[in-house]
């Protein structure tokens, strides 16, 4: 991405550029955050096929089962706040802090062995990833 103009005296192009990354620095950065705006998509409905199996794992009733409602109800609420806190601490520190949120979410509750602890995770992880489309904009 760079912008050529002529230079007034003796017809020769100068480069500026408008961006100090490199285009390979530019298509990681591309291809992480279409990756963490897939998983938002992907966690939010992921737990539909194993709400059986949780269930019986949890020694819940799968009437109490509320690990997807959680997400929702949190993943509605939540492009508020991570938009709100990126526009005064900016994109870039809000967007780490959520996506780490996010990665640690997700270790917590593959070592989480309590409904609760599943629930409040399950929380945490639409907190971290649903706001992710709002930052990116």
């Amino acid at each position: 991405m760079a912008h050529v103009k002529a230079s007034h005296g003796q017809g020769e192009e100068a480069l500026e550029k408008y961006s100090v990354l490199s285009a390979a620095h530019k298509w990681c950065i591309v291809a992480m955050v279409s990756y963490a705006a897939w998983f938002s998509t992907l966690t939010s409905f992921i737990y539909y096929l194993a709400i059986h199996q949780l269930a019986q794992a949890l020694a819940v009733s799968i009437d109490k089962i509320l690990i997807i409602t959680s997400y929702m109800a949190v993943a509605t609420v939540a492009p508020i706040l991570l938009g709100d806190a990126a526009d005064v601490l900016g994109r870039r520190p809000v967007y780490v802090l959520a996506l780490s949120l996010y990665i640690g979410a997700n270790v917590a509750i593959v070592l989480s062995n309590s409904y609760a602890a599943l629930v409040g995770l399950r929380a945490l992880q639409a907190l971290a990833i649903s706001g992710k489309l709002t930052i990116q904009v």
